[in-house]
């Protein structure tokens, strides 16, 4: 289920990626990107610990 979890924050995380956006509009998506990765990797940590959600 963590890997499905991860594919799919991931793929969101590309979609977002997709979309072209400039300014202020930009740096909120590349936020939004960059916490996206942070939830991958702690999902990542959590099934390198066998942590059931």
């Amino acid at each position: 289920m963590t890997e499905e979890l991860i594919k799919e924050v991931k793929h969101i995380q590309q979609c977002l990626i997709n979309v072209e956006m400039e300014g202020e509009a930009y740096e909120e998506k590349m936020e939004i990107v960059h916490k996206l990765e942070e939830v991958a990797t702690y999902l990542k940590d959590a099934l390198g610990q066998d942590i059931n959600f």
